[in-house]
């Protein structure tokens, strides 16, 4: 049986024998290139909790930020095999939070905003339960949902749904909330094409995010061999063709399931977009009433956009019915996520599943719920 002395014994040769490899600061090593000392520093910088989606993104950091213009400070923790089970995350939080907040302490000296990658998988629920938000106050998280829980996948994959109804209602603003874009047309991969993303939103007013829930679009417009005459179209037409990438669908599963929402729900915006051009220096444009036009040093544009969501609609339809899909589902016997739950509490020597998700479920669910 991995128990938790095992799991606490592992943690630590983990960080023990690594912990000089997990630290990433500015992105460029001591052989940099003239290319990355010509880097703008950016005070936008990104942290990177445990979550397998995160690592996978900050494998692409370097990489997007040079296609960018700018050099991305950051700070990680080495991704850790959970099992997926809740209650190893509730037993390591008290040992990575004086890790996680001293990696985000430095990150505050580098960076005046931080971004956060995560999927809602176990890493997230984790750097939730460390709750060190006072070490680093201009975080913004940018949140993943599973690509696995969908209306009709909730009982396929329980470990995922577990993990995304409470990762859900562990969310609290700020946060970017994004689908998972996997399979759709013209996206090779996720990571690094978030990581292309968060490059971008570098570029924009970082600030104005620090609120509330937003999601968002990005596209890139290729400059090629146009000139800025032909550039312009193509800009105002990639910014009138984007939309929100956020479905109903991937981010309220369980309120779809239960009839409370239709799957053709429409995305609860509260406001238009607000939109940047990022443009290569010498670029040109005409005049764009509706976009924010940001020249830095990148050889293609982009076009990125905004849009704020309707808090009461994330906390009742994702946060709040996310719990309660996943409280009513684990107390019924005859449910995957009851079989699930069983046996992770076994793991842990609990022969009372119910009761043990109970706790769990007034420790760290419903308090952050009460908050909103």
């Amino acid at each position: 049986m991995n128990t938790p002395q095992n799991l606490f014994n592992d943690l630590m040769d983990h960080f023990g024998t690594n912990s000089d490899e997990e630290v990433v600061t500015d992105g460029a090593g001591p052989d940099a290139g003239m290319q990355r000392q010509s880097l703008e520093e950016t005070n936008v910088g990104q942290f990177y909790p445990s979550n397998s989606f995160a690592t996978a993104v900050a494998g692409f950091r370097e990489a997007a930020g040079e296609r960018l213009g700018i050099r991305i400070p950051s700070e990680s923790v080495k991704d850790i095999d959970l099992g997926r089970n809740l209650l190893r995350v509730e037993d390591v939080a008290p040992m990575m939070r004086p890790l996680i907040e001293e990696r985000l302490l430095a990150l505050s000296r580098l960076a005046d905003h931080a971004l956060v990658p995560s999927s809602l998988g176990t890493g997230y629920p984790l750097y939730k339960l460390c709750d060190v938000d006072l070490a680093f106050e201009g975080t913004i998280d940018v949140v993943v949902p599973s690509h696995k829980t969908s209306p009709d996948g909730l009982y396929k994959y329980p470990q995922n749904s577990i993990l995304a109804g409470a990762g859900s209602a562990m969310m609290d603003p700020p946060a970017i909330l994004v689908d998972h874009r996997a399979g759709e047309i013209g996206m090779e991969d996720v990571p690094p094409e978030l990581a292309k993303m968060l490059g971008v939103v570098a570029h924009t007013d970082v600030a104005n995010r620090g609120y509330g829930y937003w999601t968002m679009a990005m596209e890139t417009v290729p400059r090629g061999g146009r000139a800025d005459m032909d550039l312009n179209p193509a800009i105002q037409r990639a910014a009138n063709s984007l939309e929100p990438w956020f479905s109903p669908t991937q981010w309220a599963p369980w309120s779809i399931e239960s009839g409370d929402i239709s799957v053709d729900e429409a995305v609860p915006t509260l406001a238009d977009a607000d939109r940047f051009a990022v443009v290569p220096e010498d670029v040109e444009l005409g005049q764009h009433t509706d976009l924010r036009v940001v020249k830095c040093n990148v050889e293609n544009a982009y076009v990125v956009a905004f849009w704020p969501l309707d808090v009461t609609w994330i906390n009742e339809h994702v946060r709040c019915a996310g719990a309660h899909y996943i409280d009513t589902e684990i107390q019924d016997p005859g449910s995957p996520l009851h079989q699930v739950w069983k046996s992770h509490a076994a793991t842990f020597g609990s022969t009372e599943p119910v009761e043990r998700w109970e706790q769990f479920r007034a420790d760290h669910i419903e308090p952050r719920l009460d908050r909103e």
